[in-house]
């Protein structure tokens, strides 16, 4: 595959990634709050993938699902390809809105402003024509804040002067402008990063959606299981997202059968794989 084409590929598979999340960004802030598991402890990527991947395993099994399970399995065998695909870029976002937190590229061009306004400035007090006194607080700074502000100061002080300072200098009024508006805009991402405005929406987002597809997932693995409970092969079809961790038993939990245990597979009980409950002629206990 050329480059061209593979790029094409890529942006397709992100449009797509895009799209399922975008088509489901309403719903899922309408999620009702008990339907938001908060401590989940899979891996969003890798569940997704699981997910995808296990639709296309069960597909053939798609009439015998829906005969027995009918409206219910239909909703879920549709709905997990595009919930998989919401995961992803959910997880993408999330990850992206951390690149937020680095600042460091917009701060170097902060600095490189700052550093042409201080050298322009103290040439212009070397001829008298600024107070030397006036630039001081201006040199030395260090850090995100004290650099906008002595920008912003450098930037005032050449204003107050302008009408003088015009023809004696190569900055132009459209550089001051420019330096106003990037120390805006570093002081505008360092309190979006301190308040965590940038990252907590994405958080939240993937929480709901992983939510769901966790929920979704739980009811095929459980159509599943019903179906192929006498080859005893579901997680040939459907593994469990959990299948890797540690298990414990709710006495080693103390006890309590209302503290859950992160390393559980909520499709299984203590004891073993959870009887699925009988179809009922085209509409099983499953929520859609």
């Amino acid at each position: 595959m050329t480059n061209s084409a593979s790029n094409d590929v890529m942006a397709n598979e992100a449009l797509t990634y895009r799209s399922a999340l975008d088509g489901m960004r309403q719903t899922l802030k309408e999620m009702p709050e008990q339907e938001v598991e908060r401590r989940v402890t899979v891996d969003a990527s890798a569940a997704a993938l699981i997910v995808g991947a296990t639709v296309t395993k069960v597909e053939p099994f798609r009439a015998e699902l829906i005969g027995a399970f009918g409206e219910a399995a239909r909703q879920v065998l549709d709905a997990l390809p595009v919930v998989a695909l919401a995961t992803r870029q959910a997880d993408i976002e999330l990850a992206m809105s951390g690149t937020m937190n680095d600042l460091s590229g917009l701060f170097e061009e902060v600095r490189a402003t700052h550093q042409l306004l201080i050298t322009d400035a103290a040439s212009l007090a070397n001829r008298k024509l600024l107070d030397p006194k006036r630039l001081e607080p201006a040199r030395n700074v260090q850090g995100y804040l004290a650099t906008v502000d002595s920008v912003e100061r450098l930037v005032s002080l050449l204003r107050e002067s302008w009408a003088t300072l015009g023809g004696h200098t190569p900055l132009v009024e459209a550089d001051l402008d420019r330096a106003v508006v990037l120390a805006k805009r570093l002081s505008a991402a360092v309190a979006a990063r301190d308040n965590g405005v940038a990252r907590a929406p994405a958080l939240e987002t993937r929480l709901r959606v992983i939510s769901r597809l966790l929920r979704l997932y739980d009811e095929l693995r459980r159509m599943m299981t019903y179906l192929r409970w006498r080859q005893g092969d579901v997680d040939l079809f459907a593994p469990s997202l959990w299948a890797s961790r540690g298990r414990r038993s709710r006495a080693q939990r103390g006890g309590d059968p209302n503290l859950a245990d992160p390393t559980d597979d909520p499709t299984l009980d203590a004891d073993g794989p959870a009887s699925p409950a009988v179809p009922t002629n085209g509409g099983g206990p499953f929520i859609s």
